[in-house]
């Protein structure tokens, strides 16, 4: 039998050693080291591929995703190939390897840049009008099946009903991503910045085209007063479309339902955003869009420099989303018009 003294150094003992080992930090909120932990994510692009869903080349778990389509419930097999889209995602990171993050949608959103009536297509197919808006095609842009021999110049202007996927880069101007052909009426919208807002007659210009929100649902706007609405990029649905407006694609538009566009949270841990500058205030601030973006000391930078930041170039910006501005970690220059063709649909690896 073991003495008491025996069992009184062995419990001291381990106590000592007990000690030594707590010494190091432990488990850290939300997994730590040797473990696994879980951050929230915002992301913002066109979908790249299918498995799973990939957005801007990064793949995300859709097995318990809600999607909605243009405002609808949706499923997967609804999305298509260069949808913009905006995710709500879970990332599962293991610290025990240098593995990438697993990525786990939550939400996923898709609505249309602008859908209607084509108006133009220009000789050589490199754009087209649609609701006053002219849309570019780049060797990126996803001319879909429904397109007779997927190309814009079989098209019929002044009957053919086309939705467009893409990025708003300026006053009436859009980069396409996907274009498809619709058939049934027309479920018009459009997505663009606000100007000539004239709060007395409740209208304003988005392009050539002239909104009347008289009886639209307003969503997430700020008081209309004071021309606090010109420059903002919202997005709009409407029911009615006729001729008029300003220059020589100048329609109207009767709108339903607007809203402010943007990523839908104030903060989040991780962000992940492709699109097209769209202002610079400064050097390392700027906006995408809506998103306002600021970069430090310590972003990485590649394909380019803080210097290459300038309004209509194509970037992807990863980061934090703390009070509605990203804090970039890292900024990847795509190029000016769409660039490298290039996160092609056939991507589909993490990078």
């Amino acid at each position: 039998m073991r003495s008491f003294g025996s069992i009184y150094r062995a419990l001291l003992l381990s106590v000592i050693f007990g000690s030594f080992a707590s010494c190091g930090p432990g488990p850290q909120a939300g997994g730590g080291i040797g473990g696994t932990g879980n951050t929230a994510s915002v992301a913002s692009g066109p979908i790249t591929g299918f498995g799973s869903v990939f957005v801007s080349g990064y793949e995300y778990d859709t097995g318990t995703t809600s999607m909605t389509v243009d405002g609808k419930p949706g499923s997967q097999s609804d999305l298509k190939k260069g949808m913009v889209v905006l995710v709500n995602a879970t990332l599962t990171h293991n610290y025990e390897t240098s593995d990438p993050p697993q990525r786990t949608a939550n939400t996923l959103a898709y609505e249309d840049t602008v859908e209607g009536i084509i108006q133009s297509v220009a000789p050589d197919g490199s754009s087209l009008v649609v609701l006053g808006q002219t849309v570019s095609i780049t060797s990126a842009t996803i001319l879909d099946a429904t397109i007779p021999g997927q190309n814009v110049l079989n098209l019929v202007p002044g009957r053919d009903l086309v939705e467009v996927s893409g990025f708003v880069t300026g006053d009436g101007l859009i980069v396409g991503t996907l274009i498809d052909l619709k058939t049934g009426p027309p479920d018009y919208e459009v997505k663009g910045f606000i100007k000539n807002h004239d709060a007395a007659r409740k209208t304003f210009a988005i392009g050539s085209l002239t909104i009347d929100y008289c009886n639209a649902e307003l969503k997430g706007l700020p008081s209309p007063s004071n021309n606090a609405w010109n420059g903002l990029l919202v997005d709009v649905r409407g029911n009615q479309v006729s001729l008029g407006g300003s220059g020589p694609y100048g329609v109207r538009m009767t709108a339903t339902k607007m809203k402010s566009e943007g990523l839908g949270t104030e903060d989040s841990e991780g962000t992940e955003i492709e699109g097209f500058v769209t202002q610079v205030i400064s050097p390392g601030d700027f906006y995408l869009g809506n998103v306002h973006v600021q970069t430090n000391t310590g972003t990485i930078f590649e394909g380019g420099t803080s210097s290459d930041i300038l309004v209509g170039v194509h970037l992807e910006v990863h980061g934090s989303l703390v009070g509605s501005i990203v804090n970039a970690t890292k900024v990847e220059v795509e190029g000016e018009s769409g660039g490298e063709s290039e996160r092609e649909s056939e991507v589909e690896t993490e990078r």
